[in-house]
């Protein structure tokens, strides 16, 4: 397995990726339909997605963090095909998007997550993400009902 930086030809995995998974636990909104349809525009703000891969270069799992609009950064969408869950491919996406976080000298970053992702939530907390409030106004996710941060 290796972790790469975004290149486009990873594109329609990510979007395939995080549009499955989230429909088999809640409903697609809005908001992930505008995130899935900006990532260029992401990257160029200095965001980035990181690429696990297997030995013939199948996308694995796959992490991103971006600039919010109110200038916190966010891990915004993270997601593992299934066959590759438990394989430590969403964790090394995960790490990269901290490791880049702090080359970066981003002092925070936030993610906004449900309970129902159990494994997911096992992750941020095994991290060293920290629990914070929900605010509504700031993740605009219905199925949002748990967030956390990371300090640097």
């Amino acid at each position: 397995m290796k972790i790469v930086p975004y290149d486009s030809r990873y594109k329609e995995d990510f979007i395939e990726m995080n549009k499955k998974w989230i429909s088999e636990m809640f409903a697609i909104e809005e908001e992930d339909i505008r995130e899935l349809s900006n990532i260029e525009p992401s990257i160029e703000k200095g965001g980035q997605i990181f690429f696990a891969l297997d030995d013939d270069g199948a996308v694995m799992a796959c992490c991103m963090i971006a600039p919010r609009e109110d200038g916190d950064w966010e891990i915004m969408k993270f997601a593992a095909r299934g066959m590759y869950t438990g394989t430590g491919a969403g964790s090394a996406c995960l790490r990269a998007c901290i490791d880049y976080a702090k080359e970066k000298k981003i002092p925070k970053i936030i993610i906004v997550s449900n309970h129902k992702c159990a494994q997911a939530v096992h992750l941020y907390r095994k991290f060293g993400f920290r629990k914070i409030p929900v605010d509504k106004n700031k993740f605009p996710f219905e199925r949002g009902d748990i967030a956390f941060e990371m300090c640097f």
